[in-house]
């Protein structure tokens, strides 16, 4: 029994990854087609559309009255943006480039962004108060990315209009399996952890987090090697942002989040020490090396195995 609920959960896991990519790529169609820079299509519209598959995770995991999962799935997917996605990246593109202030402005402010449900998790519950509050950040921060959208010049090759009907189309029928597959994983991974025994928060920083971040994965590989650095670097940012605010702030406002406070606080600070090495490569010069991309690889591997140790 337990290897056919894992089977069955792997399986949801690639529909959902298949379907991320699929969304991803078609609002990419659509997004080229209105001419918008590479840095707001990676911010704002590629951002939000690979964090879809945490946000619908979220919302199944709390109608469904696990909610830990969602935090421990944004915790991990936070996590692996900031070290498997950008290495895995930097290491295909030889380098990830930051070309402006603005790009290092932001990446503060999206370290402070990704720091606060972590700082309203200290009394062991976010509320629906924490929720509306973290949803109001997210309002507040993508109005202040669209009031300086002027800064980013650089605009990507657009689309013939003939090719927007199919976008939207396949937009559509991706998002459909999106939902399925989420509420197939919330089911499987909750059966998961009573029979192995481990707590959903851990289900989700360690697993269903990888799921969900694929789309990230193969959105932010391909923009690199075909030398959007900006669009990669946006979606990084904006996916982090994304989920610890817009994700987080969903879901609990549907239902409050409780966890295995063990596994959220081990989680928590290697989101924190992440963060931190993140920034210092990022200060350090205009780009993420492939070395750099090696140490954020390294990194993953480390936090992996302290998750389990904390279980």
């Amino acid at each position: 029994m337990l290897f056919t609920n894992l089977l069955f959960f792997l399986i949801a896991c690639v529909f959902l990854a298949g379907s991320g990519h699929l969304v991803v790529k078609s609002l990419v169609k659509i997004s080229k087609y209105y001419e918008f820079s590479e840095f707001v299509i990676g911010f704002i519209i590629i951002a939000f559309a690979t964090s879809l598959p945490e946000l619908f995770v979220g919302l199944m995991s709390s109608l469904s009255q696990v909610p830990a999962l969602s935090l421990g799935n944004v915790l991990g997917a936070n996590i692996i943006n900031l070290t498997l996605v950008i290495g895995v990246a930097a290491l295909l593109g030889k380098k990830i480039k930051i070309e402006s202030e603005v790009e290092k402005r932001d990446i503060f402010y999206t370290s402070i962004i990704a720091i606060l449900p972590l700082v309203l998790f200290l009394d062991h519950q976010l509320s629906i108060t924490d929720g509306i509050a973290l949803i109001l950040v997210f309002v507040l921060y993508i109005a202040r990315l669209y009031v300086q959208r002027k800064k980013f010049k650089k605009v990507v090759d657009g689309v013939v209009k003939k090719e927007i009907p199919k976008g939207v189309i396949t937009f559509i029928i991706s998002l459909i399996i999106l939902l399925l597959s989420s509420r197939f994983i919330v089911h499987f991974a909750s059966i998961l952890a009573m029979e192995l025994a481990l707590q959903p928060i851990l289900i989700g920083l360690v697993i269903v987090s990888i799921g969900t971040t694929l789309p990230e994965i193969s959105f932010e590989a391909h923009s690199v090697i075909k030398g959007y650095s900006g669009m990669a670097l946006g979606n990084m940012l904006g996916s982090v942002v994304t989920n610890s605010t817009l994700v987080l702030g969903v879901c609990a406002s549907i239902y409050p989040i409780e966890a295995y406070f063990p596994s959220f606080l081990a989680g928590a600070i290697f989101l924190l020490a992440v963060l931190g090495i993140f920034g210092i490569f990022a200060k350090t010069g205009k780009e993420i090396s492939r070395k750099e991309g090696f140490v954020l690889l390294i990194l993953y591997v480390i936090f992996i195995t302290i998750s389990l140790l904390t279980r």
